[in-house]
């Protein structure tokens, strides 16, 4: 059934990945069988920033959505200076800021708009759960990410002030999942909430105690395809893919390969980073240049053309939910590669990829060296993981993830009904 629906998406953008791109695909998946209201604030680097959201509009039409900007407010853009300036922590003041605004301009369409449900879309991370709790609307909130613990064994051999990041990151996630009032407000006024990773659903429930869906925030746009001309080739063609930072962890897949007995591979590398140059040094003296393609950034065109040639993709980050580019290897039969943690180690199991257990890193090194080096000894496994890797991605189409967000939708209108039954005319609706 048709319903009109509010969606806070702050980024989204038709150009871009990550979560812009799954704000996007999100919403036009939806757009398909209801009638949407879009709330953003950024297309493009920073907040406020929406030109490329605006000229994409003006030259197309998106049918069934009504975007609606919502710009910061003078505070906000203030603030907002010093993430500019590389001072990232000082972004959440200021997206508090432009949540309220988002909220403001909620309660305003309220009046003209009988919506049936409101969606707290994006971004994925708990930590600002914006503000549509307090609208007294059936709501529904998520995927919900970023509660995960980063393991300390697998930043053991990172620069201090890494370490210290991540062993910060992971105190501020106790704190603010134990004790902040509005995060706790949030998860308790939600009528039905969606964890992105299993992990996820277990913190939910331990902290919250309720439920919660499962769903990643990315899934596979487009068809699913393979080119089987590239099994002709003895070689085994590998991809990382990211950003050359210390959370992604290049060094790791580095140091596996450093440790393979074999020599039939290549490594496309496509990314860049405050790492690039000491990266490509550290791969020259483990002897490995040879063997390493490092391509750059490339647009998203060239990076999927890299992709559909690869036979396996690599993925070794420290913390991530779920990248979108493990959801665009499954989408050209390319099985992963990656540790056993967090929302790579719900979507790959053994039909489309290999999961190493988190360990101490030299435990680490050696088992991924050891698998890798039973895939080159072997490379017709390699096919046959393409192929299950292809039967796997079906289950990350759109049609099964709208059928699951229809579920949560007549859920939190039937839980929004039964909740307000037993309230008091003006206890369901709290002012902001």
């Amino acid at each position: 059934m048709e319903k009109k629906i509010l969606i806070s998406a702050y980024a989204i953008s038709p150009y871009k990945g990550s979560e812009y791109g799954a704000a996007w695909n999100t919403v036009i998946n939806l757009s398909s069988k209801h009638e949407l209201w879009v709330l953003y604030g950024m297309s493009d680097d920073h907040m406020g920033d929406t030109q490329s959201m605006r000229k994409y509009l003006e030259d197309n039409q998106v049918p069934n959505v009504h975007f609606v900007e919502v710009q910061p407010g003078p505070i906000a853009k203030a603030i907002n200076l010093l993430n500019k300036a590389g001072l990232g922590w000082f972004f959440y003041f200021a997206y508090t800021l432009w949540q309220q605004e988002a909220c403001k301009a909620a309660r305003k369409l309220l009046l003209t708009e009988d919506i049936d449900v409101l969606h707290q879309l994006g971004p994925i991370g708990y930590r600002e759960p914006g503000f549509l709790y307090k609208l007294g609307k059936p709501l529904v909130w998520g995927p919900i990410g970023g509660m995960m613990v980063i393991d300390k064994r697998l930043s053991a051999n990172k620069p201090m002030m890494t370490r210290f990041k991540f062993g910060l990151k992971n105190l501020i996630n106790r704190l603010q999942l134990g004790y902040s009032s509005r995060i706790k407000k949030a998860f308790e006024y939600a009528d039905v909430l969606i964890s992105a990773t299993r992990a996820g659903q277990y913190t939910i429930m331990s902290r919250f105690s309720r439920e919660s869906y499962y769903l990643s925030e990315q899934g596979i746009i487009g068809k699913i395809r393979l080119d089987e001309t590239k099994f002709s080739s003895d070689v085994a063609r590998l991809i990382w893919c990211g950003t050359h930072i210390e959370r992604k962890n290049l060094q790791l897949c580095l140091d596996a390969l450093a440790m393979v007995k074999h020599s039939n591979w290549q490594l496309d590398i496509l990314g860049c980073g405050p790492l690039t140059d000491k990266l490509k040094q550290y791969a020259d003296n483990l002897g490995l240049s040879k063997n390493i393609i490092w391509h750059g950034q490339l647009n998203r065109t060239q990076a999927i053309q890299m992709m559909e040639s690869a036979h396996l993709h690599i993925i070794t980050s420290i913390a991530e939910d779920n990248p979108a580019v493990v959801f665009e290897a499954m989408s050209c039969g390319v099985p992963s590669l990656t540790i056993d943690h967090h929302g790579m180690g719900d979507v790959i199991n053994h039909e489309n990829g290999i999961k190493v257990p988190v360990n101490e890193y030299p435990i680490l090194v050696k088992d991924i060296a050891e698998r890798l080096d039973k895939l080159f000894a072997e490379p017709a496994q390699l096919k046959t993981l393409a192929y299950t890797t292809i039967a796997r991605a079906t289950n990350f189409q759109w049609d099964k993830r709208l059928a699951m967000l229809n579920r949560a939708y007549d859920e939190a209108i039937m839980a929004h009904e039964k909740r307000t039954a037993y309230l008091m005319p003006d206890e369901n609706l709290i002012a902001l």
